[in-house]
């Protein structure tokens, strides 16, 4: 085991361990499909430069499969520094009823604030465009079911979210890793994304405080719950294979006494019909341990970030869930020894393979071999990490050209919007909020 194998060969001893332990659902198909080189890249515009956009422009000056056309933006500041990180020669707009007009532009990004995401995306694809909107999908309950009618009225338009961790192979292996039964029942999922810092931009002239701050004020912005804890209630849907039943929380402005509107900590609790709880905290006051997902089950729990390039995972096998493994049929796959087995159930074991060779220092080849022991157990395929704020755009741009569906769908995009604005109303009016099948079977 000190030489690198193969990916072929892996996969063939997974599967072969798979069987053995009983796991289901190996046969997942490949992660990613191959990205066929387009003719032609896909045309497209942003509407909305400004922080965010910037992140996503980064990965999207390399992107051969699209090709930027225009921005837009009603603030100059945010259009200059925009074409500067895109490159090339985009015209510049400051209506975006003007960047739909244009026959040329295929596909339009929106990432706007929070409450011009719906009428936008109504308007985008009405003018026949295929459509990437940034998370959260919408800002108001109404505005989802306008948006399920419109993409069902538009199937040959793509529409895409922006929740990247869709496009993640840590996550995707996590859930494969879930599937198969590697966490047992999974019951229980803790998410939390902290930052230190007031979330204040700079602000030159005081009458652009509300455009440029946005976030902090009600009638623009869904606040830590729409910003951060989208994501992580996605994960946590994806996770359990449902939607929330409830939600209960609290949030208050307790710690920056600035004028913001939106709340600077957040405490929620989803209970989802089959008893499972999502937990989501947030606060701007702390970041020592910033964000992440913690997955588990009575077999094992699972640690999920996107912190770093490519993001992170780690596995821990429950002491129980290892001593019934080890005393039943599968005692000789137990795969390892005392070594890797000790290390899974006390220090956790990274959940990516790598390949291992001879020269490896100690630590780093026990490392490897930890990673190597989850995949011999069938639990993930290997594969390559990409940073996935780029490979959504990938994926975007194939399901344009060839006529694919996208990962975070309208479907994908419906559930986390209703998780956030369910969140806030429980929050905001101090009760406990329930999706609408469950609101005549309270109690």
């Amino acid at each position: 085991m000190s030489n690198a194998i193969s990916r072929r060969e892996f996969n063939k001893r997974a599967a072969a361990v798979a069987a053995a332990f009983g796991l289901s659902n190996f046969d997942i198909p490949e992660l990613f499909p191959t990205v066929h080189a387009a003719s032609e890249p896909v045309k497209w515009a942003m509407i909305g430069t400004g922080t965010r956009a910037l992140d996503l422009l980064r990965p999207l000056s390399t992107n051969t499969g699209g090709q930027c056309v225009a921005l837009c933006d009603i603030y100059p500041p945010n259009l200059e520094r925009a074409a500067k990180t895109i490159g090339g020669s985009p015209t510049h707009y400051d209506d975006y009823r003007k960047v739909l007009e244009r026959k040329d532009v295929e596909a339009v990004m929106i990432v706007t604030p929070l409450d011009r995401h719906a009428f936008m995306t109504l308007d985008a694809l009405s003018a026949g465009k295929h459509v990437f909107c940034e998370k959260t999908m919408v800002f108001k309950e109404q505005e989802i079911a306008a948006l399920r009618e419109a993409v069902a009225a538009h199937p040959k338009q793509v529409f895409q979210v922006g929740l990247q961790r869709r496009y993640s192979e840590i996550y995707h292996m996590g859930m494969q890793m879930i599937r198969r039964g590697a966490l047992g029942r999974v019951t229980h999922c803790y998410a939390h994304w902290n930052r230190n810092s007031d979330w204040r931009r700079p602000v030159a002239d005081a009458k652009l405080e509300r455009l440029i701050n946005w976030r902090m004020y009600k009638e623009y912005s869904g606040g830590l719950m729409a910003e951060l804890g989208s994501h992580q209630m996605d994960i946590a849907g994806w996770a359990f294979q449902a939607d929330p039943r409830s939600v209960i929380g609290t949030g208050g402005i307790d710690y920056w006494k600035d004028g913001r509107e939106v709340y600077d900590n957040v405490s929620v609790i989803f209970e989802y019909p089959e008893g499972q709880k999502a937990v989501f905290t947030s606060m701007l006051n702390n970041q020592h341990y910033e964000f992440g997902e913690h997955l588990c089950g009575d077999g094992g729990t699972m640690e999920l970030t996107l912190a770093g390039p490519s993001g992170t995972g780690t596995f821990w096998v429950e002491p129980k869930a290892k001593a019934t493994a080890a005393a039943g049929k599968a005692k000789e796959q137990w795969w390892a020894g005392a070594t890797v087995s000790a290390s899974a159930t006390q220090k956790g074991m990274p959940i990516f393979p790598d390949e291992i060779g001879e020269d490896m220092p100690f630590m780093d080849r026990e490392r490897a071999f930890g990673r190597r022991w989850l995949a011999q157990r069938g639990w993930y395929e290997v594969t390559e990490p990409k940073n996935p704020v780029g490979t959504q755009f990938e994926h975007f741009f194939m399901c344009i050209r060839e006529g694919k569906h996208p990962l975070s769908d309208i479907n994908v995009g419906a559930s986390d919007a209703e998780a956030v604005v369910y969140a806030n109303q429980a929050m905001d009016e101090n009760r406990r909020v329930f999706w609408p099948k469950y609101r005549d079977q309270k109690g």
